[in-house]
């Protein structure tokens, strides 16, 4: 992306406004002092974008053109220079009417560049030492001393006299194509796992924020939706999700699955062949439900939840402890696994499903970006891949394969289909999201998330407030980057205020089952966008989750509570009206780019179906436009799962698995 130094020195101008030096601190003076430029923010945020796509360099590109440009002054009602001209008061000024503004791309400008600030302010370690701002907040990375484990996988090379042909090509490597990888190699079958992000071993995940996201994570963590009204939080490496997922491991309520079969015509999900499929998972991912030392955001859950008498219980966990680390810091370890899990306590698919797809013989090649499914005849052949040989250079070339299983997530997948072809009316329709936003606390206590497990309650009281939908709280792993981004943005000053304080600070998160997806669109750079708004129904959840999350802080005796918008509004517990507090909060505009919306669960948009016009899918998971094509992972929902999808994925992905050896049988 080509950027003048007047814009450069215009996105300067702005980070420093959202993080400005401070001056005439008593305490902790080098922390208030310390503006974004001190850090390089700006050309951080420039070396990122540049790692995105065409579709959002060029929207940054209209940002920065904006900034620098007198043209700015007519956005805000102010004096008509570039942001770089404008005095500090009036670059706050600036922020805070975009953040409120009546027109949705001034309010995506204003979270693009809060988000991206942000996290590299708070996120970023330069060189790999500490970041300076963490000693102030009282944030703790793990230490040195604690052992790695090592090992890992080889990766598939290719050169002119490579064999390219194999009995199953399966794209993706996550929770989905791991499974159908170990079942059929286990199988006798030549299988090669194709995965466009990149291969990592364990001793490499460095626990540090913004480069674990740069490197484990689609669209290196900052992927969102067309209208930037949705953070997407989406693996993309060896292991996909499982590597930086949270632990949770539930299977799909029965409700969900009845609802599946009755509604939808797949009947399999009620049998016992689909039942193993759970078996499995938990026996591979030694989930449980065992008793934890939950952290203290976890159990002000609990607590809150149980003295309002709401439904509280155990999250199953695919986690165990390493022999030869202490228990103390494994349990500390726990909250730094969604930064890739240096310490093997998480059971992913690289220590489970993977790890037995190549001990039968499996393949594994890494930073392979399938473009299109080979098809002839209406069979499918294999894929067209870009990839690269053995000495590091790119190619593209065709690898041949009996059968196809796509597992590339319910954004990659959709469009790998249409690429290829295929134009079933719903392919890449009926996205679902678990839309979910975060409620935050101040308690007297340190609360410390980014330690211990990252989810270990879950409140259940409001699952099924209208028929099969309502929503979860939960909790998540709290680093200080995306902290930094979910915090609401009053001023320069506040913000800095705010996150000293983020040591005592508790995050509940109201995980929505949204009745109305969205979409997946390919645009004119051939690459998925997200396409998603919040309906009516779903919003209405949403915000109700809004209220109940505040009711648990106050339970749990938080000291004040704050509503995720961009008006921010505080209550002081005790010193102000609660009910008062809660009345206000569905009054205010709950339109995209006025709050942080997130994503990490992605669902739909290549539904399996009983009915050939509405599902892309037949219930065994093969396409019906294409024999010998599979899908097996997430898109292949026919609604939202309600609940953390990874074993869902997995017994769903076990079940299509065993579809495939079935027709194997029978052509021998």
């Amino acid at each position: 992306m080509q950027v003048t130094e007047k814009q450069r020195s215009a996105l300067a101008a702005v980070c420093d406004a959202l993080i400005p030096s401070i001056q005439n601190q008593k305490e902790h003076q080098a922390f208030w002092q310390r503006a974004a430029s001190d850090m390089q923010v700006a050309d951080k945020i420039l070396s990122l974008v540049d790692t995105l796509g065409e579709r959002e360099q060029k929207d940054f590109a209209q940002l920065l053109w904006l900034l620098a440009s007198p043209i700015l002054g007519l956005t805000y009602w102010g004096a008509l220079k570039s942001a770089d001209q404008l005095s500090l008061a009036q670059r706050e000024k600036l922020l805070r009417k975009w953040s409120v503004s009546p027109l949705p791309d001034l309010r995506k400008g204003f979270g693009s560049l809060k988000k991206l600030t942000a996290l590299v302010f708070f996120g970023d370690s330069p060189a790999g030492a500490n970041n300076p701002n963490w000693g102030p907040i009282g944030y703790e990375g793990l230490g040195e001393g604690i052992p790695c484990r090592k090992g890992g996988y080889q990766n598939e090379k290719i050169n002119a006299q490579s064999d390219l042909s194999y009995d199953v090509v399966i794209v993706g490597s996550g929770a989905g194509g791991s499974v159908v990888a170990a079942e059929l190699a286990k199988a006798g079958q030549k299988v090669l796992v194709l995965e466009k992000g990149k291969y990592m071993p364990q001793e490499q995940f460095n626990n540090q924020e913004l480069s674990m996201f740069n490197q484990l994570y689609d669209g290196q963590g900052l992927l969102t939706s067309g209208d930037g009204g949705v953070t997407v939080l989406a693996g993309s490496c060896l292991g996909g999700g499982t590597t930086v997922n949270w632990a949770g491991s539930f299977r799909t309520p029965d409700y969900i699955l009845e609802e599946w079969a009755r509604e939808h015509q797949n009947p399999q999900f009620l049998t016992e062949a689909f039942q193993d499929g759970f078996n499995s998972s938990e026996l591979k991912n030694n989930i449980h439900t065992n008793e934890v030392k939950h952290n203290p955001q976890n159990q002000a859950l609990w607590n809150g939840a149980k003295a309002l008498n709401y439904k509280i219980g155990r999250i199953p966990r695919n986690v165990a402890n390493p022999e030869d680390i202490a228990e103390s810091l494994a349990w500390k370890a726990q909250g730094f696994s969604c930064l890739g899990d240096r310490y093997g306590i998480k059971q992913s698919s690289l220590k489970t499903h993977l790890r037995t797809a190549v001990d039968y013989g499996a393949k594994i090649m890494t930073k392979a970006e399938v473009t299109k499914i080979i098809i002839r005849q209406g069979e499918a052949k294999g894929v067209r891949v870009n990839t690269m040989d053995e000495t590091g250079k790119r190619l593209s070339l065709n690898i041949n394969a009996k059968r196809v299983v796509v597992s590339a997530g319910a954004i990659h997948t959709p469009s790998i289909l249409k690429k290829s072809g295929l134009q079933h009316k719903d392919i890449g329709e009926h996205l679902y999201l678990h839309p979910t936003i975060p409620v935050s606390a101040v308690y007297d206590q340190a609360m410390s998330p980014w330690f211990g497990p990252m989810m270990s309650a879950v409140c259940d009281e409001f699952t099924q407030i209208d028929g099969n939908f309502g929503f979860k709280l939960e909790t998540p792993p709290a680093h200080l980057g995306l902290m930094g981004v979910a915090l609401g943005w009053e001023s320069g000053k506040r913000f800095k205020e705010e996150m000293l304080k983020v040591k005592n600070v508790g995050t509940f998160i109201v995980l929505t089952r949204d009745k109305f997806g969205g979409r997946v669109t390919i645009d004119k750079y051939n690459n998925p966008v997200v396409q998603y708004s919040l309906s009516a129904y779903d919003k209405q959840h949403m915000i109700q989750g809004i209220q109940e999350a505040c009711k648990i802080h106050r339970a749990a005796g938080a000291k004040r509570l704050a509503i995720p918008h961009n008006e921010v509004t505080h209550h002081e517990v005790g010193k102000a009206d609660f009910d008062a507090f809660l009345a206000q909060i569905p009054k205010k505009k709950w339109e995209k780019n006025y709050f942080n919306l997130y994503t990490a669960h992605q669902m739909g948009t290549c539904r399996m179906g009983g009915v050939a016009k509405d599902y892309p899918l037949k219930p065994n998971g093969e396409t019906r436009e294409v024999k010998n094509l599979y899908v097996a992972d997430g898109s292949a929902f026919p609604a939202a799962s309600g609940v953390n999808p990874m074993v869902t994925i997995q017994a769903l992905s076990y079940y299509v698995a065993q579809q495939i050896k079935a027709t194997i049988r029978t052509v021998v």
